[in-house]
């Protein structure tokens, strides 16, 4: 499958053009990647899948007055902006009605020693162009899913060398989505390695399907029979971080396509049994926001955070519990056995994967559908030196820790970050 490279829309100008030509380095893509490493929310993430990532994002112009999001438009990208100034400013409703409250700052990335800033995805952003402007458009649903497993199995990851490289192949990972990420974790350990040859055929279309494979190392040629007239073409060529052979798994049918080596490599395969057992969507109970909101509202149940300090630094549901995924297991006795929770992240993956641990200690969870970027109600983008200490675990000196850096990190930013009190202009 052959691998797309940045994309390049609107007018790019003269310094831009330099940038530009920078960043489709492969010197300049190792370098923004190094860069993207130290932001709380990318760090998790390695140097390998953040190229990877940059490689399938596209680069954006944009000249000073325009608008380049509005209130109703849906973000479903991250905006990395490396040059220029942009105004951002988040809109939230009142459940009982009344004016809307907003929140404005303005990206500059000249004052940012990383020369970059980053724009989460999120609902009911408006931004406008205060200068020309060149900017990165990165997907959120896949690194929302690479920063699920990072943060998840960080521990486990860091200890297990060839578990983690086995993490880090994904690239297409339509396969995982709606998967509880310890389903993942498990398929991953249960894979066989398989070394093969060149001209070695793997599966042949027509098949029963009886195993799934992810490439390890290596090409292969994927061939398809025209059944009508018998004739045979190649169609198209996989690699590392490629998979195949869940369709037929998925559908219970045969194999589609045939698949045949081109160079040595090595395949990781994981049987039918464990596929269906671990793979095969799981369902965890979701709420939308409507739901939710009427379910806390009556005290019915609790909200809980499980993303990134750096994401809740930037804004959350009031009230919310705060406790990171990553922390959740070593946490979950410090939860009321009787209370429901409503956990969020950013899409609804990693909150899926919060409310299925939860679940399976024995503790009431369900996940908010679309996570905090589909919520239209009140969000709480303020300090968090005016949060209340109740939104974190008692007795956890180790969040008041993460806390306070996070804290820290908010004053830190303050001279990237500028408050304003004018409204974006459409």
């Amino acid at each position: 499958m052959d691998e797309k490279h940045l994309k390049i829309s609107g007018h790019v100008g003269p310094q831009s053009t330099e940038k530009l030509f920078r960043l489709l380095t492969k010197e300049g893509l190792e370098l923004l990647a190094k860069h993207l490493r130290t932001s709380g929310y990318l760090g998790p993430l390695s140097t390998e899948q953040l190229i990877h990532l940059l490689k399938q994002s596209e680069m954006i112009s944009a000249a000073a007055g325009e608008i380049i999001l509005k209130e109703d438009d849906s973000m479903h990208d991250h905006l990395l902006l490396l040059e220029g100034k942009l105004e951002a400013q988040r809109v939230w409703s009142v459940p009982e009605g009344g004016n809307n409250h907003s929140f404005t700052w303005v990206l500059d990335p000249a004052k940012s020693e990383a020369r970059f800033v980053f724009l989460g995805a999120s609902s009911r952003v408006r931004a406008r162009a205060i200068s020309d402007i060149c900017y990165l458009q990165i997907s959120a649903d896949v690194v929302d899913e690479l920063v699920g497993w990072s943060q998840q199995f960080s521990e486990e990851l860091d200890s297990n060398p060839e578990l983690k490289h086995r993490m880090e192949l994904i690239k297409q990972v339509k396969i995982f989505h709606h998967v509880p990420l310890e389903n993942v974790l498990t398929a991953f350990k249960k894979m066989i390695q398989i070394d093969v040859q060149a001209g070695q055929t793997i599966i042949k279309q027509g098949e029963e399907g009886d195993s799934y494979f992810l490439i390890d190392s290596g090409e292969a040629e994927v061939i398809r029979t025209d059944p009508l007239t018998d004739k045979s073409a190649s169609v198209a060529t996989i690699g590392p971080g490629d998979a195949f052979g869940e369709e037929a798994l998925l559908q219970g049918g045969y194999r589609n396509a045939t698949i045949k080596m081109i160079t040595p490599g090595v395949l990781l395969m994981l049987d039918k049994a464990s596929f269906d057992e671990l793979l095969k969507p799981s369902v965890v109970k979701e709420v939308n926001p409507e739901q939710a909101l009427e379910m806390v509202s009556g005290g019915k149940a609790r909200w809980l955070d499980c993303r990134y300090d750096m994401e809740y630094e930037e804004s959350r549901i009031p009230g919310a519990l705060f406790v990171p995924l990553d922390q959740l297991r070593s946490n979950v006795q410090q939860l009321d056995p009787d209370e429901t929770y409503i956990i969020y992240c950013r899409s609804g993956r990693r909150s899926k994967a919060a409310a299925f641990l939860l679940r399976e200690r024995h503790l009431n969870a369900v996940s908010l559908a679309g996570g905090i970027k589909s919520w239209p109600y009140e969000v709480d983008a303020s300090p968090l030196e005016s949060t209340n200490n109740d939104n974190l675990l008692r007795n956890q000196s180790d969040f008041i820790d993460r806390r306070q850096k996070v804290v820290d990190r908010r004053q830190a930013r303050s001279a990237i970050i500028v408050t304003s009190s004018t409204s974006v202009t459409e």
